[in-house]
C-alpha cells in the first residue's frame, strides 16, 4: 500500500481520538467507542491534543482517501500517567492502523517516521501493550525491551506489559564502557 507520511497537526484531536480507539483495541474489547470520550485511560492521549511534548504522524493513502495509520507520543508527567510511566523525558507512544492495512508494513513505515522524529527530541519512548497483541513482535524488532518480568493488569483486566526503547544509550554506555 503505497502512503505518504506527515506530521499531525495541532488541530487534530479527533483524528488521534479515531486511531486511539484502533489502538486500545476497544472493538476487539467490546468496548464502546464513545468509552475514550471520558475514560481517564483513554482521554489523557488524545484530549487537547497539541500541547506540549505533543508529536504525532499520519499516514496517508490516496488510493484509500483517507489516514491508515497514526503513531504519536505524549508526555506526561508522574501525577497524569498511569501505572505505566517511565520517567522524565520519555512519552507514551500509542500506535493505531486500520484492518485493511495490516500486515503490509505500513504501521512499521509509520512508527519508523515517528522514532525518527523522536530520536532528536526525547531520550526514549515507552508504550504499554497487551500480552496477546500480535504488535509486540514489531515494537522488539523496533528495538523496544519489556522493562519487567511481570505484567501490569490493563483496563479491561487483561495483561499487559511495559516496553521501552533508549535513544541515548550507545553500544559502549550500555556496556557501561566510555
Amino acid at each position: 500500500m503505497d502512503v505518504q507520511i506527515r506530521t499531525v497537526l495541532p488541530s487534530e484531536s479527533t483524528l488521534i481520538f479515531s486511531f486511539l480507539t484502533l489502538a486500545a483495541r476497544m472493538q476487539e474489547s467490546g468496548e464502546p467507542i464513545q468509552k475514550a470520550l471520558r475514560d481517564h485511560e483513554l482521554t489523557r492521549y488524545w484530549q487537547n491534543w497539541g500541547r506540549q511534548g505533543d508529536l504525532g504522524v499520519v499516514a496517508e493513502s490516496d488510493s484509500v482517501g483517507h489516514p491508515v495509520s497514526c503513531a504519536w507520543v505524549r508526555l506526561f508527567s508522574r501525577e497524569e500517567a498511569g501505572a505505566d510511566y517511565v520517567g522524565e523525558n520519555i512519552p507514551e507512544l500509542a500506535v493505531g492502523t486500520i484492518a485493511p492495512a495490516r500486515g503490509r508494513g505500513v504501521g512499521t513505515k509509520t512508527l519508523q517516521a515517528l522514532l525518527s522524529l523522536c530520536q532528536t527530541r526525547y531520550s526514549g519512548v515507552s508504550l504499554s501493550v497487551r500480552l496477546d497483541n500480535p504488535a509486540i513482535r514489531l515494537y522488539e524488532r523496533l528495538g523496544f525491551r519489556r522493562m519487567s518480568a511481570s505484567p501490569i493488569i490493563n483496563r479491561v483486566g487483561t495483561e499487559s506489559v511495559v516496553m521501552l526503547l533508549r535513544f541515548d544509550q550507545s553500544p559502549d554506555k550500555a556496556e557501561g564502557r566510555t
